[in-house]
């Protein structure tokens, strides 16, 4: 085993308890428990085996099983960024609005006599 696929495993393993550590502590629900158990199973998986990734790197033109981990990498990075992006304008808009609705209140409480 060389060391970059060690290397791989250590981080897949830290990743794996930290996932059971937030499901424990009701941070995850069970759904995304197993989402990120799924994830970082296979990553272990083609981190330690990354022949296993062949069939699919042949098909897709790439030299390296690192090419395939490094483009799903970053397309999943990029789905989280912008579904992230997306979560913080739907608090911000739900935010302002209680902001306003607040706001109001408290006019009207002021210049109620």
């Amino acid at each position: 085993m060389i060391a970059i696929q060690l290397f791989g495993l250590v981080i897949g393993l830290s990743a794996v308890y930290f996932s059971h550590l937030y499901y424990k502590k009701a941070e995850f629900n069970k759904a995304e428990f197993i989402f990120w158990l799924a994830v970082w199973i296979g990553f272990i998986i083609v981190s330690v085996f990354p022949q296993i990734t062949a069939p699919l790197t042949t098909y897709l033109h790439l030299s390296r099983p690192m090419d395939l981990v490094m483009i799903l990498s970053f397309i999943f990075l990029f789905s989280l960024s912008f579904r992230n992006y997306i979560s913080t304008k739907k608090q911000g808009r739900w935010i302002e609005k209680i902001v306003r609705e607040l706001s109001m209140k408290g006019a009207k409480k002021k210049f109620d006599i």
